[in-house]
């Protein structure tokens, strides 16, 4: 049986049980089924879904657990805004399965089709979280972190998320290897502290990142 070379890297670099991974493995299996009907993904992406959606997903796990550590006597909100196929929060949401991280997931996505595509692969892996058939910039619900894949340029994304930040709410978001000209923007128009994480090679090698954005400030 041949080996998919992306899968061991994502077993390599994650450590999931099998339950996990039989749930991965579905969850392949159902998107590309899906995309023969009705592109969730882009087709040339279909080879990479471990190494480009599933691992790209996952490693923001680590950044959520950083964050939970410091508020250890309070459960906290997530939004996903433009969840799309589930990343990266349905992904993130399958692993907390087992890892049991004390927080609420909420799926946010304007496309009726992609909103039940999630709402089936929730009832189908019983994942205890909230989809939203709506845009982000409609919501009035304040969430503590906000994550988002491949949504909008960083200052067109504030603009999404204003009904649905909170003075402390931490950004989660990976970015290509042009993050640095959109940091520079934003900071045209906000204040903010940043940490900005390379991504391990093994998953992507083109220069990418991923950033967490905190205390962010409107400029007058």
């Amino acid at each position: 049986m041949k080996i998919n070379p992306e899968k061991n890297t994502f077993l390599k670099l994650f450590d999931v049980s099998r339950e996990t991974l039989t749930k991965l493995n579905q969850y392949e299996l159902k998107i590309i089924s899906f995309n023969e009907k009705s592109n969730i993904i882009g087709k040339n992406t279909i080879p990479n879904i471990w190494k480009r959606h599933f691992a790209d997903s996952a490693k923001i796990l680590f950044f959520i657990t950083t964050i939970l550590k410091k508020n250890k006597n309070r459960k906290l909100t997530i939004c996903d805004v433009g969840s799309g196929a589930g990343f990266p929060g349905l992904i993130i949401s399958i692993l907390n399965q087992e890892k049991r991280l004390n927080f609420h997931m909420t799926l946010v996505e304007s496309n009726a089709k992609k909103c039940s595509f999630l709402k089936g692969l929730i009832k189908c892996f019983k994942i205890k979280a909230e989809v939203i058939n709506d845009r982000a910039e409609n919501l009035n619900e304040k969430f503590d972190i906000i994550i988002a894949r491949a949504v909008a340029p960083l200052t067109k994304f504030m603009v999404f998320c204003k009904n649905i930040r909170k003075d402390k709410t931490i950004y989660i978001l990976p970015k290509g290897s042009n993050f640095q000209s959109e940091l520079l923007q934003l900071k045209k128009q906000w204040y903010y502290d940043v940490n900005i994480v390379k991504n391990n090679k093994e998953i992507d090698n083109s220069g990418g990142v991923t950033i967490v954005l905190s205390n962010l400030k409107k400029k007058k």
